[in-house]
């Protein structure tokens, strides 16, 4: 294959490498899911991105051939996504950040060489989601627990569900989220759409497909779950199914849905149509040469500027000091401080944190409230205030129910806690972004995202916890009490 003509392949190529390293943060995200053997759910990822490849190399000719012609509506959308990474990357959003990258980079091909050959490569980006963080799997993780209870009441033995949770009488099964099929269901659905394109099957065909590769994927899990339930039952818990491991066995039984797949999949009526054959790669007039140049040019200066110049912009502007929220409390009387109990339940996490300040104070009536501060200078992966490496609540507290409620120092966000013991308290919180109070994690992160644009925003949250004495009631007006006597804004 001589360069020349092919190289519009040569230049969607190096559009994808700029996309995964100026967006390295989503590629760093992504090689972490493949690589996770943990996990597992996108350990698959390597192969769909080769597949990717392989049908962006089976439409070279196409590729090459159709007219170029820079995209403007196609360059707005691409500020937009770009835009929008940027504050989702700042607000440490992951589950919107990592998905916008494919749809980027489809963008940057689209403004470039326009939308005749952004259509054809429709297919193999939509086909990358496949590899990306958008499916969960706690819908599949009820409708388990779900099918199993019905299951097992007819067939035996008895079970009682509590949650996720399976108990039979001489073990406990916990359907985690794991056992959702997640996993089978995500590979299934990749195989009955790449089985679509490849026979170029009308859509409502592929639909179908897709639809019968579903069911399959949810039966296999349910035949998998079932199975080592009653291996479970059988053998006293021994079986090599549950004290090792069952998800080779899963493949297994996923491996017999795939035959049944490709024999019952609905084909076309008719002999799926060939496509025409491309006409031979041709090289460009300089006219036609100029203008794929041109739409490249706008294309990387959006990729690469914005992200430049939200740098910029945040380096230009210092940060401001942190502010001290705890330390700065002063209740009036009857509220005193009193000495930090070291024997609290109460252990929040908060990784990467740059302050982190607690006190505890009480009143006359032997009520006491403790008091947490938080806050960080920059939010980024792994240290943020939402995320999965924090928690207000810490490991040895339980949340029962959780409510957004009125002070007179503005709304918080309460939730009703338990501890090991079953004693119940209530916490009450809100976070700050530049000095604006919110009770809304979601809220918070996209305020602090969007700000995060052009500076660099403190940012914290400030809690109360009080236990209930028999209800929660009197927890809430101590806490109430509190936050009038207190001064808090």
């Amino acid at each position: 294959m001589h360069l020349g003509p092919y190289v519009r392949l040569f230049w969607i190529a190096a559009l994808a490498c700029l996309v995964a390293l100026v967006y390295w943060p989503s590629t760093l995200f992504l090689h972490g899911k493949w690589t996770d053997t943990a996990g597992e759910t996108y350990t698959h990822g390597w192969l769909i991105l080769l597949i990717c490849i392989g049908l962006v190399v089976r439409a070279r000719q196409e590729l090459v051939t159709a007219p170029a012609q820079p995209a403007p509506l196609a360059a707005v959308g691409l500020t937009l996504a770009v835009i929008t990474w940027l504050v989702a990357y700042r607000a440490s959003m992951e589950g919107l950040e990592v998905p916008l990258q494919p749809l980027i980079f489809w963008l940057s091909v689209t403004t470039a060489f326009g939308w005749a050959v952004g259509r054809l490569l429709l297919f193999p980006v939509a086909f990358f989601y496949f590899a990306v963080n958008v499916w969960y799997g706690a819908p599949l993780q009820e409708l388990t627990v779900l099918v199993m209870r019905g299951v097992l009441a007819v067939t035996g033995p008895t079970a009682l569900i509590a949650g996720d949770v399976i108990h039979i009488p001489n073990g406990t099964f916990l359907i985690e989220e794991g056992c959702s099929g997640l996993h089978f269901m995500i590979v299934g659905l990749a195989v009955a759409a790449l089985y679509g394109e490849q026979r170029r099957d009308p859509w409502p065909v592929r639909v179908r497909q897709l639809a019968l590769m579903a069911g399959l994927a949810l039966i296999a899990n349910w035949v998998r779950v079932y199975t080592v339930i009653e291996a479970g039952y059988l053998t006293d818990m021994q079986s090599y199914l549950v004290r090792v491991s069952h998800y080779g066995f899963g493949w297994c039984v996923f491996a017999v849905a795939l035959f049944v797949f490709f024999w019952l999949a609905p084909g076309s009526a008719v002999e799926p149509a060939r496509p025409a054959a491309a006409e031979a790669a041709t090289p460009l007039t300089a006219p036609a040469r100029s203008a794929e140049l041109a739409g490249l040019a706008i294309a990387v200066v959006i990729l690469s500027g914005l992200p430049l110049l939200n740098a910029g912009l945040r380096t230009a502007r210092a940060a401001p000091p942190l502010a001290q929220p705890a330390a700065l409390l002063e209740p009036q009387s009857p509220w005193h401080a009193l000495p930090l109990d070291v024997r609290s339940e109460w252990m929040p996490i908060f990784a990467g944190a740059d302050q982190m300040q607690r006190r505890a104070f009480g009143n006359t009536a032997e009520e006491t409230v403790e008091v947490l501060a938080v806050a960080y200078r920059t939010q980024r992966q792994g240290a943020e205030l939402v995320g999965e490496t924090s928690s207000l609540l810490g490991n040895r507290l339980q949340a029962i129910g959780e409510q957004v409620i009125g002070s007179s120092s503005g709304a918080f966000r309460e939730a009703e806690v338990a501890d090991p013991s079953g004693a119940r308290s209530l916490i009450w919180w809100r976070y700050q972004v530049d000095g604006r109070n919110m009770v809304g994690p979601v809220t918070q992160q996209l305020w602090y995202g969007v700000n995060a644009l052009v500076w660099q925003p403190p940012a914290g949250l400030i809690a109360l916890r009080a236990s209930c004495q028999g209800e929660c009631g009197s927890a809430r007006r101590t806490l109430q009490q509190f936050v009038a006597d207190s001064g808090m804004r």
